[in-house]
């Protein structure tokens, strides 16, 4: 049977709170960008994961080559309340283009919208909303394809039996809904196989690690937990360990940062599914560029990129460590 934790009872004070200090942002005099290109603007889910520190410097390399000034502003944790205000300030300056990692799929199309309305145009990259009509275009990795595929990988270590767990961020996050979606639809395929939970940790390392430890204790014959995204992955990998169950619990986890990638290599995390940030980056630059330039129907409404696997037994192959993620932002 399902289960799962239930949303903060205080999360619509703070995002009603978030909404009324972006307004009031919004009426502050504003600086005009200085003049030349339309400055492009790139807004992550949240500025210290190397996620988005790898997609900046995509963004980064490729607004260089094109010519155009690139400004990268977010907040400290990944949520609406943070960053909404961030998109509140830069609308003040009239961006040439907004790129941006939506940190829920509808708290952020009200302040989208504003940016539409205020003819800026607005590439959703990596997360999206439910209203797809105010984006030019969409770029992501093929999420339900890279839950499956870490489902398959915990189904061929368990030998296509057993019961198995997700830890996920929270509900409302297009990405990481979707990467849940693909692997309950494709253990549902193995007729010995179960999935015994399902817990959100809301994007903390620490609740990752307890939600696994917990998990552990209530099913001691678990056979894999698939980490949705890089904390989630990280928590569960140092739970099997703490448990002294390194290598009877096969854990799946999402992205290619550091510490993963340390847990990857010593076998801990035994398969990364990886994106390719950096390119989303690029492409996202890219594809800001065309519609300023009147080349906007050129520019495709989505774009999803393929996943790279990785294992255990290829992380020092060039090929796959070309990949992992990168934790300084490029000037």
């Amino acid at each position: 049977m399902f289960w799962q934790k239930r949303a903060t009872r205080n999360r619509a004070t703070s995002l009603a709170r978030a909404i009324l200090a972006a307004a009031a942002i919004a009426t502050a005099p504003a600086a005009a960008w200085a003049a030349g290109p339309a400055t492009l603007a790139l807004v992550p889910g949240i500025t210290t994961d190397a996620f988005y520190i790898t997609m900046q410097r995509g963004a980064a390399a490729e607004a260089k080559k094109l010519g155009y000034p690139l400004i990268w502003q977010g907040g400290a944790s990944f949520s609406p309340e943070t960053q909404i205000p961030v998109l509140q300030a830069l609308l003040a300056k009239h961006p040439g283009a907004l790129m941006i990692a939506p940190t829920d799929t509808t708290a952020l199309i009200n302040p989208i919208r504003q940016f539409v309305q205020a003819h800026i145009p607005v590439i959703a990259v990596d997360t999206t909303i439910t209203d797809a009509s105010l984006l030019q275009s969409q770029i992501t990795s093929n999420n339900i394809q890279g839950g499956e595929a870490a489902a398959n990988a915990i189904a061929a270590f368990a030998h296509q039996t057993g019961e198995v767990a997700v830890i996920n961020v929270k509900p409302g996050i297009s990405t990481t809904d979707e990467r849940q979606k693909g692997f309950l639809a494709a253990i549902a395929k193995y007729p010995n196989m179960k999935v015994a939970a399902i817990e959100y940790d809301d994007d903390s390392p620490t609740n990752a690690f307890t939600e696994a430890q917990l998990l552990l204790l209530k099913y001691p014959k678990l056979k894999g937990i698939f980490g949705t995204n890089v904390f989630s992955a990280e928590g569960v990998g140092k739970a099997v360990v703490a448990a002294g169950k390194k290598g009877s619990v096969d854990v799946v986890g999402y992205d290619a940062e550091p510490d993963e990638v340390t847990l990857l290599k010593q076998g801990v995390i035994t398969t990364l599914i990886i994106q390719q940030p950096a390119k989303e980056g690029s492409l996202a630059v890219q594809y800001a560029v065309d519609i300023l330039s009147g080349r906007a129907s050129a520019v495709p409404k989505t774009m999803q990129l393929d996943n790279v696997v990785a294992t255990t037994a290829t992380a020092d192959d060039p090929k796959v460590a070309q990949y992992f993620y990168q934790t300084q932002t490029l000037p």
